[in-house]
């Protein structure tokens, strides 16, 4: 296997893949001192389309099929300027002068990311960095806290794991993807948010419901992907980020950009946390949270070859080291005996990545993109007296072909390969599975700027070594009613296969003992939904209203059954019928200039029929929760504030450990959490090539205080950690300093 993987490392300079529709970047700036000129206007003449500028004067034309544009800039107290865009891999930067001032314009060359696009018939929504940069934002996992769509949740009230939650579902049925490929699959699942720092991130895109075959059969209701920050010459030549909080968690970030030869360019970014302090709020003898310890580099290479080819390269590398359990807790005299609960979970993990496209001059909208990526997930862990050891390695390939059928009609196809062998260790007995699946895809697209219909029609075929042929068809639909209203449409089928030990190693911090059943199944589920997205002018301000329905059906679901036992979680696969139906409505406003208020709400309607109790709502997933989030930055941009309020309904519980009904010919009743608020905030001072930012969370200090069942005795039949519902911390403060430093080829 080493063998193999340096062969693999060797030649991975020679990949990367393309085929995103054609978007147009760009930054409007004065002319003559640099600075950005916020909310300037870009009028495309030959599409008859109109965008703004952001607060930092950069812009997106996305949904674009065809060049040349001819782009008309306008700002007030400026001379207006207008140029011709022939290339779609270039980002603009377009300097206005005052109107006693000459004009200009300056072109430079650059790989573009994939932006969200308006006329997109999917439903797409972006996190830039600004929005990411609204909340403390250590890692992935703390990125969504101002967004209504995902929530992240910890699984049990010891380890520190943590999930997502899309259209009611847990995360294991969204695709998690880093620009583009598929990631964070298998044993990283419990803590995989937790190893992309949020230094590292440009952006994230959430599409809710089905997604684009070419990324695989995965991604039942929907896709996360995140793109990094680009080794290219419009970073910074070194950002610095170091952050603390009153709990002791500590953090620095550093990330270096630094031009080679020719057009290569490189990017090191490196990260290391920790948190070395045993808090005990509620002194149940348990920490709060596990200490840790992480490092984490990330080497990237970009490269370009005039107009024929580019792409990047880079390898991966994370050591993290979780400890916990009682407060008193000595590994070297405790492990192995009941006389002290302890937990601990080591994680060695490589990855290594390429992306490789080659573009025909000659033939406008043609290209050939390779994606590589191999990864080796090592884990050693123990709970108490459980242990659990895994071992994963995985290859992913993907070839796509992207070509045009005539104007407004393109289209993508591809083979792709994904291996994936699983050596797990669950106490004494041992479990080994290799899957290795062959795919092919098509995806036609049809969209004119100038027209009000759009459509994605994609179908896949793929072939599992064990739960043989599976056929993903799915469909996107859009259409423009009138210019201030929106409405897509989405249907597609999805597939997974089930990792019964890591999708929930919560299990093991509970006396229930874990029972599989009957050998599983793929899950399989059909996903449909609709997206109403409208704008609207109230008062001469701009705002908009976003309402969305997703419903998800499950043809089989490999089955976590809490409910049915007080002593054991069982596993099968679904005996009857598996839904969730989520609804969402979300208001955005800027009723003054630079303040920007958004209101959400949000319904989940879980339900599964489980041996003892058929269709229930599912545990631990609100139907309701509501948010109500404030930003506002000062003119001059040196000041930025933030504050989001969060309202969660109340959660139907599990049944507890050890806890024994009166009645068993009865079904057992449903316990529900109650519902609370969370306040959390931030406030930003930027200088000149520093900022310092001070936040809080949970700062109505809410805090579930019996988060562990049995404490007193972690090895009895009562104990467990797995029914947590609230915040297990309370009010939390932190504070960081942000900077970046440029050279004369960094600005």
């Amino acid at each position: 296997m080493k063998k193999i993987l340096f062969i693999f490392i060797s030649c991975l300079s020679l990949q990367s893949s393309f085929g995103q529709n054609i978007s147009i970047t760009g930054k409007v700036m004065d002319g003559t001192t640099g600075q950005s000129l916020p909310l300037a206007t870009i009028l495309v003449l030959n599409a008859d389309i109109v965008v703004l500028a952001d607060d930092n004067g950069k812009f997106s034309i996305d949904g674009i099929t065809q060049l040349p544009l001819r782009l008309l800039f306008n700002y007030v107290g400026f001379i207006s300027d207008t140029i011709e865009v022939n290339d779609s891999n270039k980002e603009l930067k377009i300097r206005l002068f005052a109107s006693n001032e000459l004009r200009e314009a300056e072109i430079v060359g650059r790989k573009q990311s994939t932006e969200i696009s308006t006329l997109n018939p999917q439903n797409i929504e972006l996190l830039n960095e600004k929005e990411i940069l609204k909340a403390a934002c250590c890692n992935l996992s703390e990125s969504f806290e101002t967004n209504p769509s995902v929530d992240v949740n910890y699984t049990d009230a010891v380890t520190g794991a943590k999930e997502i939650q899309l259209l009611g579902l847990s995360g294991i049925y969204t695709q998690m993807l880093c620009e583009a490929i598929p990631t964070l699959r298998g044993l990283a699942t419990p803590y995989g948010l937790m190893y992309i720092p949020g230094s590292w991130m440009e952006s994230i895109q959430i599409s809710k419901g089905a997604g684009s075959v070419a990324n695989g059969y995965e991604g039942i209701t929907g896709q996360i992907n995140v793109e990094f920050k680009k080794p290219l010459l419009e970073q910074p030549l070194l950002h610095l980020n170091v952050y603390g909080d009153a709990f002791g968690r500590a953090e620095i970030n550093s990330i270096y950009t630094m031009p080679l030869k020719h057009d290569w360019n490189y990017m090191l970014m490196v990260h290391a946390s920790g948190l070395e302090k045993k808090n005990d709020h509620n002194n149940d003898d348990f920490i709060d949270m596990p200490l840790f310890r992480q490092v984490n580099v990330y080497n990237r290479f970009h490269f370009q070859y005039g107009n024929k080819a580019e792409g990047q390269f880079g390898i991966k590398a994370l050591i993290e080291d979780r400890t916990g359990g009682n407060v008193n807790f000595n590994e070297k005299k405790d492990k192995g005996t009941i006389n002290s609960y302890g937990f601990r979970v080591e994680t060695k993990r490589m990855e290594a990545y390429s992306k490789t496209g080659f573009l025909f001059p000659e033939k406008p909208g043609t290209s050939i993109g390779i994606q590589l990526s191999g990864t080796v997930h090592d884990q050693r862990a123990y709970f108490g007296e459980n242990t659990y050891d895994g071992r994963q390695t995985s290859f992913y390939n993907n070839n796509i072909f992207v070509s045009t059928l005539g104007d407004g009609h393109t289209y993508k196809t591809g083979v792709d390969f994904k291996y994936d062998y699983f050596d797990e260790t669950v106490n004494d007995s041992d479990f080994t599975r290799l899957e290795a699946v062959p795919g092919a895809y098509f995806e036609y697209t049809y969209g004119k700027d100038c027209e009000k219909f759009g459509a994605i029609l994609g179908s896949r075929v793929d072939y599992h070594n064990l739960y043989g042929w599976l056929y993903t068809p799915r469909v996107h639909l859009k259409y423009n009613f009138l210019d201030e209203l929106i409405v897509r449409l989405s249907a597609g089928r999805g597939f997974r296969a089930p990792n019964t030990y890591s999708d929930n190693l919560g299990i093991f911090v509970s006396s229930k003992n874990l029972e599989v059943l009957e050998a599983p199944k793929i899950e399989d589920a059909w996903n449909g939904g609709v997206n109403m997205t409208s704008t609207f002018t109230l008062w001469q301000r701009e705002g908009s209203f976003m309402m969305d329905a997703y419903y998800t059906l499950f043809n089989n679901q490999w089955i976590s059954d809490q409910y049915s036992s007080s002593t054991s979680v069982y596993y099968y696969n679904l005996k009857g019928n598996s839904s969730a139906s989520s609804i969402q409505g979300a208001l955005t406003y800027e009723p003054l200039l630079r303040l920007l208020i958004k209101a959400a709400w949000r319904y989940n309607d879980v339900r599964t029929d489980y041996l003892s109790l058929p269709d229930v709502a599912k545990p631990l997933v609100s139907k309701h929760k509501a948010m109500f989030n404030v930003a506002f930055s000062d003119r001059a941009e040196k000041w930025r504030f933030d504050a989001t309020l969060q309202w969660e309904g109340t959660k139907p519980l599990p049944q507890a450990a050890g806890h024994v009904h009166s009645s068993p010919e009865t079904q057992p009743p449903i316990n529900k959490s109650p519902d609370y608020f969370q306040l959390m905030g931030q406030v930003t001072r930027i200088f000149k090539i520093w900022e310092v930012y001070l936040g809080g969370e949970n700062l109505l200090n809410y805090t579930q205080h019996h988060v562990i069942l049995g404490n007193d005795n972690p090895f009895g039949d009562d104990f467990d950690a797995t029914q947590i519902w609230g915040p297990v911390m309370g009010i939390r403060v932190y504070a960081g300093i942000r900077l970046n430093i440029n050279n004369k080829n960094h600005e």
